[in-house]
């Protein structure tokens, strides 16, 4: 492994970030596997759904599992995990073909190998391969995580009031959301590859953004369209919440853990939307003529930042479905949600 010390301190800053990160997801990940697999053993998730009964009236509702927030929750960090391994794997790459590295005002390092110069630098092709599998590891992330935090919030609404949730208009909304988030970030992604060109001069994926401007369009348009599903799906975390509060069952375990997870959650998603703005911006101006000192420093809070909200929205959303898998009897520690139900004559049967 080559010397860091080839790099600037921002680099090196980064790059030490990116490996943390990339090693904090995977714990996290492996958590959230351990979870799913432990309850499937134990017959605590056997579907969507669970039952409850009512002592008293012998009426069965429907319990929700946390299932498929797992099913978007997995994925959405491993995903992350990966975009910031192969991130480090590339500056590690760049270090070693002595390619002077710097960080760009646009979440991405910029390396100097000019894929213009007559004789090819070594190890372009695979750079320029790791580069595209971590935008598409950072499209899925994004949209597998969009996922998961509406179907926690919309879960814990459903059980703490026992009403039927998400609604269908919510089911195709959110739906129609994550699926563009989705596709207008492969969208960028696929035209990236149409323009990357091949052998060791074949471009890096933030390269195809810069000299392309049809790239840069669709890119800036998935960055768009990003901060409007986030925004929707943040306020529909409030109003779940603010459902909840209103028409909860009494004491019932689900309204702290939503509180908890709306006010964490969602002033990070309006945070960092603001930051995807900003950073938009810097995508389509011309910023060349501001000092390096602003860009660096503006590039280290930015990245920073995004690493910093990823992992926060994932852990809650982790903590969260595990906290709700214990208050729906998915887990060894349900006594507190026994308790609550037997006082207002409820009981768990299988699904």
């Amino acid at each position: 492994m080559p010397s860091l010390s080839k790099g600037t301190s921002a680099v090196r800053a980064i790059f030490s970030l990116d490996v943390i990160t990339a090693a904090l997801a995977f714990l996290v990940f492996a958590l959230a596997v351990v979870i799913v697999i432990t309850r499937v053993a134990n017959g605590r998730i056997r579907s969507f759904e669970r039952k409850t009964k009512s002592s008293n009236t012998g009426e069965v509702t429907p319990l929700k599992t946390t299932l498929s927030t797992h099913l978007f929750l997995i994925p959405a960090v491993f995903c992350l995990a990966v975009s910031y391994a192969v991130q480090s794997a590339v500056v590690t790459y760049e270090l070693h073909r002595n390619s002077p590295v710097s960080i760009t005002s646009t979440f991405n390092y910029q390396y100097a190998g000019a894929p213009s110069s007559s004789a090819s630098p070594p190890n372009g092709r695979r750079i320029s391969i790791l580069t595209f599998t971590q935008q598409l590891a950072a499209i899925l992330s994004t949209t597998f995580l969009t996922g998961a935090i509406w179907l926690h919030s919309s879960n814990l609404t459903s059980n703490g009031t026992q009403a039927a949730s998400p609604k269908t208009t919510s089911r195709i909304w959110n739906s129609f959301i994550i699926t563009a988030i989705a596709a207008f970030g492969i969208a960028a992604w696929a035209l990236g590859l149409t323009v990357r060109g091949s052998g060791q001069n074949a471009l890096t994926f933030p390269s195809t953004i810069t000299q392309d401007r049809i790239t840069r369009i669709i890119y800036i348009v998935f960055r768009c369209v990003v901060v409007f599903s986030s925004t929707s799906v943040s306020i529909q975390v409030l109003t779940n919440y603010k459902n909840l509060k209103a028409n909860g069952l009494p004491q019932n375990s689900e309204r702290p853990l939503l509180a908890r997870f709306s006010f964490v959650v969602v002033p990070l998603i309006w945070l960092r939307n603001i930051f995807i703005i900003v950073n938009i911006v810097m995508i389509y101006e011309n910023v060349s003529n501001w000092s390096s000192t602003t860009n660096q420093a503006l590039t280290f809070l930015f990245i920073i930042f995004g690493q910093f909200t990823n992992l926060t929205i994932l852990f809650m959303v982790l903590w969260g479905a595990w906290s709700m898998g214990r208050s729906a009897g998915l887990s060894g520690g349900s006594n507190k949600n026994k308790n609550r139900n037997n006082d207002s004559g409820s009981s768990y049967t299988d699904a």
